[in-house]
């Protein structure tokens, strides 16, 4: 179950390859704002005045241009397959960070080089476009030498070859597989098990399916989803007249094949909330310090024990990871946790309520979700989120669903639509439902919002037993 969950080699190649490139353009950003202030004395009228408010917007201009960069999709993944919609997408960032930058300065009344302004953002501009242009060629070499070839596998009613899917295979430098469609008396879920075998035993990444008359609409959201649960990309080609589920579609360039992605935080969008998180955290571990001192004191007082309880819980993409609490139960309560709370089902609300593990400091530390504090190291290290789908147990994951592995695309978090949604009240089935949406949705707004409404759902302590 966990392997399913797990992106493809090729994807963890590409992303691997994109996190390069968002380094080096972030230390170009950096670097061309520096140089563009110790050379902006040339001529009388660009002299720099010492104000803090200068200093202030010229330090927030790479950190700007690095959030539109990630807002306009600049180091989406998708731009390593599609060149030109790369550059675009650059341009885009660069003209709404002169924007930006002009209204700020013009709206605080702060008198800015020009020199400053056109050396950074135009030169930047150019050199990111050098710099995009060096990078991608060189992905195309890497990713498309000999010993990198794709296998794809196209689902066509025969096995003969096709002149479109062959262009299209060239063209990626692809070795191409064909798959039958099932037959009308041979069982569809079984079927698609057997798509699903050969994706593995041929490390398949991308399954194109050639034609969407021979299915119900119903029965493609079924293979896009099982091909996608297996980590590998869906394709379909043209007059497709379904809604696909509500993943997001793209139209590969000079070609009528529309990709069906599950929905995800972008890699663009991931580092905007990684700043995010680290903006927030890492205040809020130094102010909540002297509480963690406290409660350490009061754990240690009333039982023995360790001060922090850790488990392996499921992490992004299904990768396990040491998820860390402080104690709130008397120390061996793992062996009982099955034969107290057992599976979850409709009046496990109830067993957790009359825990008896639970200790005096432990209940008041659950009431508050103050158990929950060490987590915040997690999330400064990067397995956790501030606000994300909250993490399951690697003996919980059999009873996920055919398509709630989605919720693990994403990063788990402190809190989300679930804890503030009842948390403990809600049933398994509402607790994925919140989590798949929430990835579906996410946006920088929403978490802001979640953890305000987490402030409010803490002090009232609904769902924490």
């Amino acid at each position: 179950m966990l392997e399913s969950l797990k992106p493809s080699q090729t994807t963890l190649n590409k992303r691997r390859l994109l996190n390069f490139l968002i380094f080096f353009e972030s230390i170009l950003l950096v670097l061309l704002t520096v140089v563009a202030v110790q050379v902006r004395h040339i001529g009388e009228d660009l002299a720099f005045k010492n104000d803090l408010k200068e200093y202030i917007l010229l330090i927030s201009f790479p950190i700007i241009w690095l959030c539109c960069l990630s807002l306009f999709g600049a180091w989406d993944m998708t731009i390593i397959d599609n060149h030109i919609d790369g550059y675009q997408r650059l341009l885009k960032s660069s003209l709404m960070t002169f924007l930006v930058f002009s209204s700020a300065s013009y709206l605080f009344k702060i008198q800015i080089s020009r020199f400053v302004i056109l050396f950074s953002l135009i030169g930047g501009t150019i050199l990111h476009l050098f710099l995009r242009w060096f990078f991608l060629s060189a992905i195309d070499k890497k990713l498309r030498s000999p010993e990198k070839v794709d296998s794809w596998l196209v689902i066509s009613k025969d096995l003969k070859e096709s002149p479109v899917v062959q262009e299209f295979g060239n063209r990626n430098f692809a070795k191409i597989k064909y798959f039958t469609f099932a037959k009308t008396e041979q069982d569809f879920t079984k079927w698609i098990s057997e798509v699903t075998a050969e994706i593995h035993l041929s490390k398949i990444s991308k399954v194109l399916l050639a034609t969407v008359s021979e299915f119900t609409p119903v029965e493609i959201e079924q293979l896009m989803w099982s091909i996608q649960q297996n980590g590998a990309e869906f394709l379909a080609y043209d007059n497709l007249g379904l809604a696909a589920s509500q993943s997001p579609s793209k139209h590969i360039e000079g070609f009528t094949w529309a990709s069906f992605g599950t929905p995800q935080i972008s890699d663009s969008l991931r580092v905007v909330k990684r700043l995010f998180d680290l903006l927030l955290v890492a205040p809020a571990i130094v102010v909540l310090a002297p509480l963690c001192l406290l409660i350490a004191i009061l754990i240690k007082i009333e039982s023995r024990g360790k001060l922090l309880y850790t488990q392996e819980r499921i992490g992004q993409d299904g990768t396990l990871f040491k998820f860390p609490k402080f104690r709130s139960m008397r120390p061996g309560s793992d062996a009982q946790r099955l034969e107290i709370l057992g599976r979850p089902d409709e009046s496990m609300t109830d067993r957790y309520k009359a825990d008896p593990r639970i200790t005096r400091v432990g209940r008041i530390l659950r009431r508050f979700s103050l158990d929950e504090l060490p987590q915040l190291w997690c999330v400064l290290i990067g397995s956790m989120s501030l606000v994300g789908p909250r993490p399951i147990l690697p003996e919980e994951a059999p009873q996920m669903g055919d398509f709630h592995f989605r919720r693990q695309i994403a990063k788990p978090g402190l809190t989300g639509i679930w804890q503030v949604s009842g948390r403990k009240d809600t049933t398994w089935e509402e607790r994925m439902a919140f989590d798949i949406k929430y990835v579906q949705q996410w946006s920088i707004a929403l978490d802001l919002i979640l953890i305000f409404r987490t402030f409010r759902t803490v002090l009232s302590g609904k769902g924490s037993y």
